[in-house]
C-alpha cells in the first residue's frame, strides 16, 4: 500500500509542488521570463505525463483492475494540477 502511494500520490505532488514553489521565487533569482519558461515547461510535461496515466488506467481498466484503474486516475488528476494553477490562480 505504501508502494502505491508513493508511486501514485507523492511523487506526482512534486509537480505542484515545484510550480507553486516557482510561483513564490522571486525574480530576481532566475528573472521573469526564464520563470514563466520554466513554469510552461513543467505544466508540458505534466500534461504528457497525464495523458500516459490516463492509457495506463483505461489498459488497466480494460484488464479487469478496477483498483489499479482507480491509482491512475488519482494520479492523472494530480499531474493536471500545474497546468490549472497555470491557467487560474498562480497565471
Amino acid at each position: 500500500m505504501m508502494k502505491r502511494i508513493t508511486k501514485h500520490v507523492m511523487l506526482p505532488l512534486l509537480a505542484p509542488i515545484l510550480i507553486t514553489g516557482l510561483f513564490f521565487t522571486p525574480k530576481y533569482v532566475f528573472g521573469c521570463a526564464n520563470r514563466g519558461y520554466m513554469a510552461v515547461a513543467i505544466a508540458f510535461i505534466t500534461l504528457i505525463l497525464a495523458l500516459v496515466t490516463v492509457v495506463k488506467a483505461i489498459s488497466a481498466k480494460r484488464h479487469g483492475e478496477i483498483e489499479k484503474s482507480y491509482w491512475w486516475i488519482l494520479t492523472t488528476l494530480i499531474l493536471m494540477t500545474p497546468t490549472l494553477l497555470l491557467l487560474g490562480p498562480l497565471g
